[in-house]
């Protein structure tokens, strides 16, 4: 009785108001968009129950340093989070307690790589497509009145799914940048010379939040290229994805292939998409010095998304997606209404609100100890950073991200407690493509 009351009072207000439907639609509409923005904010590890080892890098440590002592973890073990410090969490495993970095543990339990460009084939997927079919038969019937709210909105005007294609289809260059002296010295482990997949099962399935964070991040990129031009420079390409493949089989997130593209801008910017989609400016390339400096910047935005911090992605509806599929133009891409509303508030943060700045300094902090890990200067970041601080352009960085020298600062601390012993550092080829980028 109650909510029958207040819908005829609202009906009549809204005879009596005009102004009062539009002003209670955006209302609705505010409230919409705020809960699926809620949905995709980062939570805390402790939040998620028990971590998962996923990197042969992981130790449980004595302190929450990654030059503290400490034993090897298995890939795979199961770790009880206690509290967090900075980068760190504090984990029980059996009856010891200890501390590990959250670049080589994920709430997710390990999966396969989820293969971008590739269609699932699983019985899920074939009696969605079924059952999509039977249902527009059905809606056909009734002018599709109850199924044209599932087209794709705005896909031509807004997304840019082709040129992503192209980057998605680069085969991903996995040579060791190490010289030849270097790969057969016995300081690089066996599985430094192996892919980062070595230690995947074939029966391991690839999970369905990588499936739904992969979908989010195509739609997000996709965006991202419909405002900049993709360089389609395929050795240039291969040479950036070299890296990031390197800097991935060191973290957490082999269910990933990271995607590094350059897109044209004068602004020195770079952007991190979920799902392992990066883009870097022209104009950001054009400063960089070294490759340490390069993989610094790489593994920055790398860092978000090995640390969640775009937040969880839930499994996706297939029936729902193959249906909009069904009623879209061929060969375009699926984006449901709920997608292009989190997207939205995502592009927000590339250009007016940026990430808090504790996400940002985690990243940063995320870079310095991936980097050194794979055999990279743990200078490079801010170095860069440095540079950076002295130039023009950098005006929507500035406004996203926290003061520069505050970055640095908090940079050279960390960088002093990063182990490089038996490190072989990889031989800088920077020189060989800067020129790439022109002038």
């Amino acid at each position: 009785m109650v909510r029958l009351g207040l819908s005829i009072r609202k009906s009549k207000l809204k005879k009596e108001f005009p102004k009062f439907e539009s002003h209670t639609d955006s209302m609705e509409m505010r409230l919409k968009t705020f809960t699926y923005l809620l949905l995709f904010l980062g939570i805390s590890l402790l939040a998620k129950g028990n971590v998962y080892v996923q990197s042969n890098k992981a130790k449980l440590l004595t302190q929450p340093k990654l030059n503290a002592e400490g034993s090897g973890l298995k890939i795979g073990e199961v770790l009880t989070p206690i509290t967090e410090q900075g980068l760190f969490v504090q984990v029980r495993v059996e009856e010891k307690t200890g501390w590990v970095s959250k670049l080589f543990v994920s709430p997710l339990p390990p999966g396969n790589q989820m293969k971008l460009g590739i269609t699932s084939n699983s019985s899920e997927a074939v009696v969605a497509r079924q059952r999509a079919s039977d249902f527009t038969k059905t809606a056909a019937a009734r002018g599709l009145s109850e199924t044209q709210k599932m087209r794709v909105r705005g896909e031509g005007d807004l997304y840019d799914f082709e040129s992503l294609r192209w980057l998605e289809s680069v085969p991903l260059n996995q040579e060791s940048p190490f010289s030849k002296e270097e790969k057969n010295s016995p300081s690089v482990s066996v599985t430094e010379k192996q892919s980062p997949m070595f230690w995947m099962s074939p029966g391991l399935p690839v999970l369905a939040e990588t499936k739904a964070e992969v979908k989010m991040g195509r739609s997000l990129a996709a965006r991202l290229l419909k405002k900049y031009n993709l360089v389609r420079d395929l050795e240039f390409t291969r040479y950036l994805n070299s890296i990031a493949f390197r800097l991935g089989s060191a973290s957490s997130r082999k269910d990933l292939e990271f995607r590094v593209g350059v897109i044209e801008s004068n602004e020195i910017n770079a952007f991190s998409c979920p799902g392992g989609y990066l883009f870097l400016t022209t104009g950001t390339l054009k400063k960089i010095q070294t490759e340490a400096e390069l993989a610094g910047i790489i593994a920055h935005e790398m860092g978000h998304v090995i640390l969640f911090h775009n937040g969880e992605f839930k499994e996706s509806n297939v029936f729902v997606d193959i249906l909009s599929g069904l009623l879209s133009p061929p060969g375009s891409e699926v984006v449901n209404t709920a997608m292009a509303t989190a997207i939205t508030e995502m592009e927000k943060q590339f250009f007016e609100t940026g990430r808090d700045a504790k996400l940002e300094l985690e990243a940063d902090e995320a870079a310095v100890g991936l980097v050194s890990q794979v055999g990279y200067s743990p200078l490079g970041l801010s170095s860069y950073l440095n540079t950076m601080s002295k130039l023009d352009g950098t005006e929507t960085l500035k406004k996203t991200h926290p003061e520069t020298n505050l970055r640095i600062a908090k940079l050279v601390f960390i960088e002093s407690s990063v182990p490089t012993e038996g490190t072989p550092f990889v031989v800088d080829r920077w020189s060989e493509y800067k020129n790439k980028i022109g002038k």
